[in-house]
């Protein structure tokens, strides 16, 4: 029995001398750590539990001051995946309860793993609210509210008593207000995205006014410029829109006094130009020739005699004075029949006054003058001054725009 319990005895310590060495090898592997730091940590000692979603899965095992904060060393499962940038806060379930350590968010599939050894910092923890720093707060809002604060001269009471007089019976509107203001929130809130992106473009608007400031100050100096120039002249400028106002109203009843001359005048000028235009191959004809012309005849112009220096056939003109008074008739309104008794007149009166005139200038060698009683030769062709004058004295034709 002794050698029974002695093996009993030295079984029972190699068990635990294993028990030991597997937990001393394998408690590493099995846990991770990270260390969040958090601004006080009232009541979280060493041992105080790690929450996820609830959930215990690791302990405090450290709590440093350091500084200004505290550092709060802990270590969890390693087999709870915590997400990288995870936040830390303290949690206080009731009044009364323990507190403990919250890791949030909880770990989502396809998010980085928070490393181990890493560490939290300051403005990632939260901390709850103590009850002696809310007790503090409203013994600090009472004092400033109390007689020997604001409300020492009446204030608070002033502005009570008025709030109620005021506010007296416009609770429906105030709810009113107040369901209209949430809404005009929540457009806001809605339309942020413009609203910022208006906010951007105001301030690139500023920021390039900042960098043309040197322009935008001589653009603003010269404005101011011309605005004293105004002001200076706003004498002599009342006087000028005075005047053009009187010219104005002159106009104005010029034109309406005289109304029906006006539409006379212009219906005429109408007629005018339609004249014109319908001759406007005739002016543009004149206005080709008119230079040629007058450039001929200042070549023609003889300085020392004073006079054209050009001989100029007329004969042929003189001898059928006849036919351009009749074609002059023909071009008149009177009556078909009245034109060709004054055309049988012309002929009748002129022919025989035509027919007795030599050509000037004469004729050819050998051409005969005109007939006695005005007829020419049978045998004679009708004659074309031109073809007399030499090349050095142009035609009329010539003269008023043809070649010499």
């Amino acid at each position: 029995m002794t050698r029974i319990n002695r093996r009993a005895l030295v079984a029972g310590v190699a068990v635990l001398l294993l028990a030991a060495t597997f937990f001393t090898v394998r408690q590493p592997a099995e846990t991770k750590t990270v260390t969040a730091h958090f601004p006080r940590a009232v009541s979280v000692y060493e041992g105080s539990d790690v929450r996820i979603l609830g959930v215990n899965v690791g302990r405090v095992t450290a709590v440093v001051p350091a500084g200004n904060s505290v550092r709060v060393e802990m270590e969890y499962d390693a087999a709870v995946d915590v997400p990288a940038g995870a936040k830390a806060a303290i949690v206080t379930p009731t009044l009364v309860a323990d507190r403990f350590v919250q890791l949030t968010p909880a770990y989502s599939k396809g998010d980085r793993v928070l490393a181990d050894g890493a560490e939290i910092a300051l403005p990632d923890t939260g901390v709850p609210v103590e009850l002696d720093r809310i007790y503090a707060s409203l013994r600090d809002l009472t004092h400033a509210l109390g007689p020997n604060g604001v409300n020492a001269d009446g204030t608070l009471d002033n502005l009570l008593r008025a709030g109620a007089e005021g506010l007296g019976g416009q609770g429906a509107a105030g709810n009113r207000m107040i369901r209209e203001l949430s809404q005009a929130a929540e457009t806001f809130g809605q339309g942020a995205g413009p609203l910022f992106d208006t906010v951007t473009e105001l301030a690139t608007f500023t920021g390039t006014l900042a960098e043309n400031d040197r322009l935008v100050r001589a653009f603003m100096r010269d404005l101011a410029g011309v605005s004293s120039s105004l002001v200076t002249e706003r004498t002599e400028l009342q006087a000028a829109l005075s005047s053009v106002a009187r010219a104005v109203g002159t106009v104005e009843s010029f034109v309406k006094d005289n109304r029906a001359a006006l539409v006379g005048d212009v219906e005429q000028l109408t007629r005018v130009l339609k004249t014109i235009n319908s001759e406007r191959d005739s002016i543009d004809t004149a206005l080709r020739v008119a230079p040629v012309a007058i450039g001929n005849l200042t070549v023609a112009y003889n300085s020392k005699t004073g006079s054209i220096g050009s001989r100029i056939g007329v004969g042929g003109n003189i001898w059928d004075a006849d036919g351009l008074l009749c074609a002059v008739v023909q071009q008149s309104q009177l009556p078909r029949r009245l034109k060709n008794v004054a055309c049988r007149l012309f002929e009748q009166l002129l022919e025989p006054v035509t027919g007795s005139l030599s050509w000037i200038p004469p004729g050819p060698p050998g051409r005969e003058a005109a007939q006695p009683g005005g007829k020419r030769a049978a045998t004679e062709p009708a004659p074309d001054p031109g073809q007399y004058l030499s090349v050095e004295d142009p035609t009329l034709s010539g003269l008023l725009g043809g070649a010499p």
